[in-house]
């Protein structure tokens, strides 16, 4: 059986060879309407062809929804992980601004006691001389 004849079976080798090739590009659908019409069929034949290749719901598109869901899905979870650092980093931040303003307010008091007591100190000592 010669492969020109209509009922031969294919050569597989020949197919294998051709899909284990690494460079196979899907060929477009302009370039499956040239071939087509290069066919020797009758017109009716390739007009049911065409018809059913232009129609095919099993041709691959592109699904935009799922790649914009994907999208819209990792930007929540970096704009999430975001507003989360945020707020530690700025929590973190009014946390030591309180801590230094009690600090200073408890130098300051530290401050203002120790001049009390040396003012009443020194009352007490020119209290002492006047006394004498």
């Amino acid at each position: 059986m010669s492969g020109d004849s209509e009922g031969a079976a294919p050569d597989l080798g020949k197919l294998k060879d051709f899909l284990n090739k690494r460079d196979f590009k899907m060929p477009k659908m302009e370039e499956i309407m040239k071939v087509l019409d290069q066919m020797n069929m009758p017109e009716e034949e390739k007009e049911k062809l065409r018809a059913n290749l232009l129609n095919n719901r099993l041709t691959p598109r592109p699904n935009y929804l799922i790649f914009i869901v994907t999208v819209a899905l990792v930007l929540l979870i970096f704009v999430f992980i975001g507003r989360k650092l945020y707020k530690t980093l700025t929590a973190k931040d009014r946390k030591q601004a309180e801590k230094k303003k009690l600090k200073e307010e408890k130098k300051a008091k530290q401050k203002d006691e120790s001049k009390n007591t040396k003012k009443s100190k020194g009352e007490r000592d020119k209290s002492k001389t006047k006394q004498n």
